[in-house]
């Protein structure tokens, strides 16, 4: 038996509504990301540790975030395709956007090797993931100087 528009669609919504929580909890621990390694440089600069320790902290935090922010793209991308099949006549389905296929097309849109390292490095330059570690490296900059200064 042949699946009806409404089952297609109510697929599609299912799927939405699966990813769409996803989306918005990975959301949730990149915030906990920025506020943990947040908290570790102000300790480490309150402790007057050397500015190295804060801007190896740092660094490490970025990636993390960069690498999680990089999983997250990947269910933006199912997302949105999700949104267009919704908007679309489930009629016009394209190949390979069958709904519920989420862990297919993130296999075979991941990237490996340079490629990966490559996508995190894109994941850690977006604004709103590099604005704030930058910010944190400024932080440390002036802690560094009032120290050299003193």
């Amino acid at each position: 038996m042949q699946p009806t528009h409404n089952d297609i669609r109510n697929a599609y919504q299912q799927e939405w509504i699966t990813l769409q929580n996803q989306y918005d909890s990975y959301e949730k621990v990149a915030v906990a990301i920025k506020l943990v390694g947040t908290g570790l440089v102000v300790a480490v600069l309150l402790l007057a540790a050397t500015e190295l320790l804060a801007v190896t902290i740092i660094l490490l935090f970025w990636v993390q975030e960069a690498i999680w922010k990089t999983f997250q793209g990947r269910i933006e991308t199912r997302l949105l395709e999700t949104e267009l099949m919704l908007a679309q006549n489930a009629e016009l389905m394209r190949p390979n956007t069958a709904p519920m296929q989420f862990n297919r097309h993130w296999l075979s849109s991941r990237s490996r090797g340079v490629g990966l390292l490559v996508e995190y490095a894109k994941s850690a330059l977006r604004p709103t993931v590099a604005m704030h570690y930058v910010l944190m490296f400024f932080v440390t900059l002036v802690f560094y100087c009032a120290a050299f200064k003193g």
